[in-house]
């Protein structure tokens, strides 16, 4: 008959296990820091990813709208540059305008018009410049066009002691000419000196 034994447990075994569960405790609890670090790490990673984006997403906002005002910018001073070549423009071809129909006008007089506004209404000043000189180009052949043309706008201009319906003109006096004599004001002095001036002895003999 065999008799029950205990067995007899080392007690360097029991210390061991004892360390070794001890060791295993500081090991999870050093793992579980570390995790909690990694965790920690983690988050911060993500939140500096977060900033980023952010930051870069603000950054391409800022820089957009900086591109579309420069953009808007530009097109307003191209659009003003455009306005005020443009009022120029216009202006100058007003004033040219006006110029070029006031030499019609005067042309017309010179050409004997009936009614000078009348020939400025009815021609056409379209080939009539202002050359780069300041000269009106061109009208001298549209005035004359027009005077044969529309020969009912123009008489012929009454020229100095010519006949104009039925009365003689007296040709203007030229400078250092005599003034005309006249009988009915003239007293015997100015009848004497103007019988000297054509030759003749007053009073007569």
């Amino acid at each position: 008959m065999t008799e029950n034994t205990t067995p007899v447990i080392d007690p360097n075994t029991v210390r061991e296990l004892e360390k070794a569960r001890a060791d295993l405790v500081t090991v999870r609890g050093e793992l579980k820091s570390a995790r909690a670090e990694r965790d920690t790490i983690r988050g911060e990673r993500d939140e500096a990813i977060k900033s980023r984006d952010g930051l870069k997403a603000q950054f391409d906002k800022q820089k957009a709208d900086g591109e579309k005002a420069l953009a808007d910018a530009n097109a307003a001073v191209e659009q003003a540059k455009a306005d005020a070549e443009a009022a120029t423009k216009g202006a100058t071809e007003k004033a040219n305008a006006a110029v070029i129909r006031a030499e019609a006008k005067a042309a017309a007089v010179r050409l004997g018009a009936v009614n000078p506004e009348d020939v400025v209404k009815l021609i056409d000043l379209g080939t009539v410049k202002m050359g780069d000189n300041g000269q009106v180009e061109g009208l001298d052949a549209v005035m004359e066009a027009a005077k044969e043309s529309r020969g009912y706008l123009f008489t012929a201009p009454a020229k100095p002691g010519t006949e104009t319906g039925t009365t003689k003109t007296t040709p203007a006096p030229k400078a250092g000419d005599p003034e005309p004599f006249n009988a009915v004001t003239a007293d015997a002095k100015d009848v004497a000196a103007n019988a000297a001036t054509i030759g003749l002895r007053w009073p007569p003999r």
